[in-house]
């Protein structure tokens, strides 16, 4: 629908709704006969629980895209706290911003800009809320997912739930890890919606997060972890990329430039946010249609693939070709040769993703073309059968629960060999 009678306008946004949850109802005997048989499944190995959680998530991700987003989730535009929400404005950083990032945000509009920040503490820790770090202490600075177009890093989001199961279990395994700092970048939007935040506002946001940890936290680079889900993990690849590049290059103060952060961990890295993997039939993306609650893009007349609300919002006024052969934005992109991009002096990385997610391939070219640069610095742990975001999902067991404790091993050895 368009116009007067769109699903986005009320009172028909709130009769769908109600629509959808008797139509979900008369949907659910269809999907349990579906999969009544394991060959009939997704993935034979499934239970018929995860058929009937996958089919639900997915309906409702397609109902989300006819309704568009929810207005009432916390946003970069407010700081919101409540009851335990610790959070404060994080000023933007114009001084360290140079060469391609300052033009690439001169050619879309934006420009650096306060932003809200949270923190979340291990329960019991006695930490006042942005005081100076304990010696030897290493701190969690997260990006949620959402393709760069929903969610929040406030702790009520359900993406928090994934940066609290991190470092729980990283604390679990004696790393000195304490909190997190879930910071909320700007979200990118396009039609029907106003055109805000395209590459590079969020970029510009990570920086100045990652500066406040710094300057005004006292944390040093090596005592900081960028962790990331799907587009979080996309930008924190985008940030250590930029934070390398600048320490490189020459004519940049070295006041005006951080070191790059101890360690990063990328779940499910969203690596290619072009269609560039639809050019082949039997990549994951059509391979793990089913399995997966990440919507396939529609195939078009012409033989094209659509190209979404999210890539669309996100490239803005760059195009979609800039997307797909930039290595900040897409370095998973099958334009690509593996040889063709660098990851040179990136930290210590661990890399997760599930078998039956559709963003699989690119993944998978993202630790080809790491291992390469970072060699045995880099552990990837593909978990059998799971799905997009899979940490996120209590469900998703017993691959979340052993791939968090993987996790938590890694980063307890890292953290006993560094000095």
């Amino acid at each position: 629908m368009s116009g007067f009678l769109s699903l986005r306008r009320e009172p028909f946004k709130s009769l769908y709704l109600l629509f959808c949850k008797f139509d979900i109802l008369l949907r659910k005997p269809w999907w349990v006969i579906r999969n009544l048989l394991p060959s009939w499944r997704p993935r034979r190995s499934w239970p018929m629980s995860w058929c009937l959680q996958i089919n639900e998530i997915r309906y409702y991700e397609a109902v989300s895209k006819a309704i568009g987003t929810n207005d009432n989730h916390p946003t970069a535009k407010e700081l919101r706290l409540g009851p335990g929400v610790l959070g404060l404005y994080v000023d933007g950083v114009p001084q360290l911003v140079h060469d391609k990032l300052q033009f690439w945000a001169r050619t879309a509009g934006v420009e650096p800009t306060r932003i809200p920040g949270y923190w979340m503490h291990q329960p019991g820790e006695p930490i006042v809320m942005g005081s100076k770090p304990a010696p030897g202490e290493k701190v969690v600075l997260y990006f949620h997912g959402g393709g760069y177009v929903i969610h929040s890093a406030h702790p009520d989001s359900p993406t928090s739930y994934i940066a609290r199961s991190v470092v729980q279990h990283c604390a679990a395994a004696g790393a000195n890890i304490r909190r997190i700092f879930n910071l909320e970048y700007r979200l990118s939007s396009h039609d029907p919606y106003p055109r805000e935040n395209p590459f590079p506002a969020a970029l510009l946001d990570a920086l100045a997060g990652y500066a406040y940890l710094i300057n005004d936290v006292g944390f040093l680079s090596s005592d900081i972890v960028i962790a990331g889900d799907s587009a979080g993990g996309n930008l924190a690849l985008a940030l250590t990329r930029y934070l390398l590049e600048m320490q490189a290059h020459d004519e940049i103060p070295a006041e005006q430039k951080l070191k790059p952060p101890f360690a990063m961990i990328l779940l499910s890295p969203w690596a290619d946010v072009s269609n560039s993997y639809c050019a082949y039939p039997r990549s994951s993306v059509f391979t793990n249609a089913r399995s997966d609650f990440l919507i396939v893009p529609s195939k078009l007349h012409d033989g094209t693939y659509k190209v979404d609300y999210e890539l669309r919002a996100y490239s803005g006024v760059h195009g979609i070709a800039f997307a797909e052969t930039n290595e900040y934005v897409s370095p998973g992109s099958a334009a690509f040769k593996d040889e063709d991009i660098s990851f040179r002096g990136f930290p210590p990385t661990y890399i997760t993703s599930g078998s039956g997610e559709i963003l699989l391939d690119q993944i998978r070219a993202l630790v080809r073309r790491m291992q390469r640069d970072v060699g045995g610095n880099l552990i990837y742990y593909e978990a059998d059968d799971a799905i997009h975001d899979f940490i996120g999902f209590p469900w998703q067991e017993p691959q979340r629960t052993t791939t968090l404790k993987n996790i938590g091993k890694w980063m307890s050895e890292l953290l006993s060999k560094s000095p």
